[in-house]
């Protein structure tokens, strides 16, 4: 079996070359390899697109490289060996949930020794975002809101703030927007929203035989889809059911935020933009501890508590897509992230994602679970 490994030494903190000559390298001493270490954007692909059959490649790398690729060389049959080099490797960590006590070398070879025992590749699902006639895969996220505005923002910080940091301070930066779209749900056979009281996922009301797709008003402070993961980081576990109650293939899991469901929030002013932010670090906070954030819902004046009667904080739905139409007055609104890039809706259009359009053969070596 022919052997690639690309080290992008731009990832992360930098340290993708060194790790991969002290801990990946002794492990496939014995077998054919070829090594690139990329210097520029679509060096990766460029050396990919090259060799037939395409190679099982080791990637030290961060999830953007993955997305880079994926996006380049669809539908071609490729076998990813994961090192984890990035900022946050949601991929990875979705894959290898780390323990709070995990030794951090043998942590990151977890994909690599998966590959050394004959473990086999795990498909891997994509998401299609078409946005004006372009077409963005990812593995990980697609998302618009605040999630899109963080990943939008973060690339300035990138130099001074190279870890996971960056992603908070500019949540900080964005946390008073409200972002004003219409939204579809697109079927797969029906739209499936999260019940916490049964602990299931129970078809949408609005979801019928007659009429499968769901229609949702904004404004909205969080839409993001994944597919393939149940975290974006090691600790953020923003769509927990991904993992515990595993989704039918063709399916994306959404998270949707929409302040006005807060039964203390009537109309969209700067004042209950700046009353709702503390509600917007509980919820993401509660990603931060084991996805609780699924099971919160608001009592009558507002406040949020978990696993109380009334309406959840967090819609949580499961479907074959989605279809985002902003306002056109809206900037912030017009933008969206496929798997850390970001995306521009232009004026008077809209971003439609589906979930394994065409088939292709892309998979990544996990912990066979």
């Amino acid at each position: 079996m022919a052997l690639l490994a690309i080290i992008n030494p731009a990832c992360g903190n930098g340290d993708g070359p060194l790790f991969f000559a002290s801990h990946v390298l002794p492990l496939l001493a014995d077998r054919p390899l070829s090594v690139v270490h990329t210097t520029h954007t679509g060096h990766a692909q460029a050396v990919l697109a090259a060799i037939h059959p395409p190679p099982t490649l080791v990637l030290c790398s961060g999830d953007g490289t993955l997305h880079e690729i994926l996006s380049a060389l669809s539908p071609a049959a490729l076998s990813f060996v994961l090192v984890p080099c990035g900022t946050a490797n949601a991929l990875y960590a979705s894959l290898f949930p780390p323990s709070p006590d995990h030794d951090q070398v043998a942590y990151r070879l977890q994909s690599v020794r998966a590959f050394l025992r004959g473990a086999p590749p795990r498909p891997l699902s994509l998401a299609s975002t078409t946005i004006a006639g372009q077409v963005a895969l990812s593995s990980v996220v697609a998302s618009t809101s605040l999630h899109a505005s963080i990943l939008h923002h973060s690339e300035a910080l990138r130099q001074s703030h190279p870890g996971i940091e960056r992603f908070k301070i500019a949540a900080q930066q964005n946390s008073n927007k409200w972002y004003r779209a219409h939204v579809k749900l697109v079927p797969s056979p029906t739209v499936q929203i999260y019940d916490p009281k049964s602990d299931a996922f129970v078809p949408h009301p609005q979801s019928t035989s007659h009429s499968p797709a769901v229609h949702l008003d904004g404004p909205f402070v969080y839409f993001l889809s994944t597919v393939n993961v149940d975290r974006l980081e090691p600790q953020f576990t923003i769509s927990p059911l991904a993992r515990r109650i595993p989704p039918p293939p063709a399916t994306c899991d959404i998270v949707v935020l929409r302040p006005l469901r807060d039964p203390s929030t009537h109309q969209d002013t700067p004042q209950a933009r700046l009353a709702f932010v503390p509600k917007i670090w509980q919820v993401l906070g509660g990603a931060y501890q084991d996805g609780a954030h699924v099971r919160f819902t608001y009592t009558d004046d507002g406040q949020i508590v978990t696993d109380g009667d009334g309406p959840t904080v967090i819609e949580y739905f499961r479907c074959g897509g989605w279809e985002w139409y902003p306002d056109d007055q809206d900037q912030d609104a017009h933008l969206v992230c496929a798997d850390g890039t970001i995306f521009e809706i232009p004026k008077h259009d809209h971003a439609v994602c589906s979930i394994d359009p065409v088939p292709h053969g892309f998979s990544v070596y996990g912990n066979g679970k």
